[in-house]
């Protein structure tokens, strides 16, 4: 009885250290790629001239559970201004950060749009910890009254 328990511990441990080495050897996984601030406006086309009140939503690939958990604050700038104000953070159906504003606050920076051209668009997110992450986009504002 001794020998089969000597046995199944032996074999127990062998498992463990081949089990081991096998998990020693697997690729770490890189975390980096869920900082990354790829940019993507929605709409990508805003017409400055209109008369109605429109929601800017700018997509990212930062999640938005490291954005909350980390104190984030964001800061979107258009052509080197300051900062839009009032933007508010939510998430998309994959759990990443998006970034909205509305078409009022944008139209608070009219000195530094440029009209009928594309336009720069910065987004920079600072954690408490001090780390920042940025990224760029371009968008069209069109300058067009409707009829």
């Amino acid at each position: 009885m001794n020998k089969t328990i000597l046995k199944k511990i032996g074999m127990l441990s062998f498992f463990c250290v081949a089990l081991s080495t096998f998990a020693l050897q697997l690729p770490v996984t890189c975390y980096g790629e869920e900082y990354s601030l790829f940019i993507d406006s929605s709409p990508n086309i805003i017409n400055i001239a209109s008369e109605r009140n429109g929601e800017i939503r700018l997509f990212t690939e930062m999640k938005y559970s490291f954005f909350t958990s980390n104190g984030g604050e964001a800061f979107i700038y258009f052509n080197d201004s300051e900062s839009i104000e009032n933007i508010r953070a939510t998430r998309d159906s994959l759990g990443n950060l998006i970034l909205k504003f509305n078409l009022e606050d944008l139209l608070a920076l009219e000195t530094f749009l440029v009209p009928d051209a594309f336009n720069d668009v910065e987004v920079v997110v600072v954690m408490n910890n001090g780390d920042a992450y940025s990224g760029l986009d371009e968008v069209y504002l069109a300058d067009k009254q409707g009829p």
